[in-house]
């Protein structure tokens, strides 16, 4: 629990304990010594949340004392007769752009297309597998958000740390208009903060940003546009298949909740979303952007797509002997160009267009990515 090195632990019984670190899952060399002491773990895992797990209550969503997510079995819904859990855990520090380009995760140019997003107040969804890393990205391209504009997260459990204090410090004032909330989980029937009422009440909160973790259940993708075209800005998270993917799981979504013909409610998406970030994990466990698209509108039932960023895998480098897969040796690349509509957005939110001429032509053919975050200017 205190190395901070491991994301995420895993125990599927006694002996079956996996950690994942790097990206990478590894067979932990420890156990507990029999199903009793892992059934004695676990009750003090889940007890700060006030939570039992029993046979009547055989699933468990909780907070360990440290502030991370567990999630834990009762033994009898396993065929095996096993108690399970898992604990996701978090970095206690933000991790920020110059990590994630050192990481190779994106560009030095690509960042700077994918600061310019919020600061343009231009609403975006971050989409991807789980574990892939979406709402680290998400959490730092909200700090490119003017602190003056009101942010309003809703998360599940709340991991975003988003509060900026005066001077960096700890312990300094509050500098930016940030609220946060936590919904129940959708199995909470008792409760009335749902995401999506809780998205309906922060439209009533004055907000400039609306932050739903992730959407699930077609009523919180219908509020979610209702509150895109009421004239809020907003980010969120999807799991899908790429940028055309995550469009269509929102109509999908949308329709359920919606009498709308299908054309109009895809037309009403696609003006609310501009840009779709697309976060993958890659075999050998970085986290990397892989495309950054922005959304042109759309003709019938086409969403049509402006690829500008992706990620070409070129090859595999495997350990010798045991194939083990060391590194996905490939590259980013910029494939287009920023629409006239994305270019006048940034400029009338005063972004200066040296900021982003580079993005208004087509790359060159021998046009090269850079990882050396010396090269741009950080504090802007």
């Amino acid at each position: 629990m205190e190395d901070p090195s491991i994301d995420e632990i895993r125990g599927n019984g006694p002996d079956q304990i996996f950690v994942e670190s790097g990206g990478k899952t590894l067979m932990w060399d420890q156990h507990f010594s029999d199903r009793e002491h892992m059934e004695r773990i676990i009750a003090k895992l889940i007890g700060v949340s006030k939570v039992r797990l029993t046979p009547k209550i055989p699933m468990v969503n909780a907070r360990t004392i440290e502030g991370y997510r567990v999630n834990a079995t009762h033994a009898e819904i396993s065929p095996y007769g096993m108690p399970a859990f898992v604990i996701r855990k978090f970095s206690k520090k933000s991790i920020t752009p110059e990590t994630m380009i050192k990481n190779e995760s994106f560009s030095v140019n690509m960042f700077k297309l994918l600061s310019l997003i919020p600061k343009a107040d231009l609403s975006w969804i971050t989409v991807g597998p789980t574990g892939s890393g979406k709402t680290t990205l998400n959490e730092v391209l909200i700090k490119e958000i003017n602190p003056m504009s009101r942010i309003i997260t809703i998360e599940n459990p709340s991991e975003m740390r988003l509060l900026r204090r005066e001077g960096g410090s700890e312990h300094g004032r509050i500098i930016n208009d940030v609220l946060q909330y936590e919904s129940v989980p959708d199995e909470d029937d008792a409760s009335p903060a749902t995401m999506e009422n809780l998205l309906i009440n922060a439209m009533r909160q004055s907000p400039h940003w609306i932050g739903p973790g992730e959407l699930r259940t077609p009523g919180e993708f219908a509020t979610a546009l209702r509150a895109a075209q009421t004239g809020h800005y907003f980010f969120t998270t999807l799991h899908a298949e790429g940028d055309r993917e995550a469009i269509y799981r929102f109509l999908t979504a949308y329709l359920m909740a919606s009498n709308e013909p299908a054309e109009l409610a895809l037309r009403n998406i696609c003006t609310a979303v501009k840009f779709i970030i697309f976060q993958e994990k890659l075999a050998d466990g970085t986290r990397k952007v892989t495309s950054i698209s922005e959304i042109l509108g759309s003709e019938g039932l086409e969403p049509i797509v402006n690829p500008i960023y992706k990620f070409i895998s070129e090859d595999v480098q495997e350990e010798e002997g045991t194939h083990k897969v060391l590194k996905i040796v490939g590259r980013h690349k910029r494939v287009g160009m920023l629409s006239e509509k994305a270019q006048q957005s940034m400029l009338k939110a005063g972004i200066k267009k040296s900021r982003f001429e580079s993005l208004t032509r087509m790359p060159d053919e021998d046009e090269t990515e850079r990882y050396s975050f010396d090269e741009y200017d950080f504090t802007r």
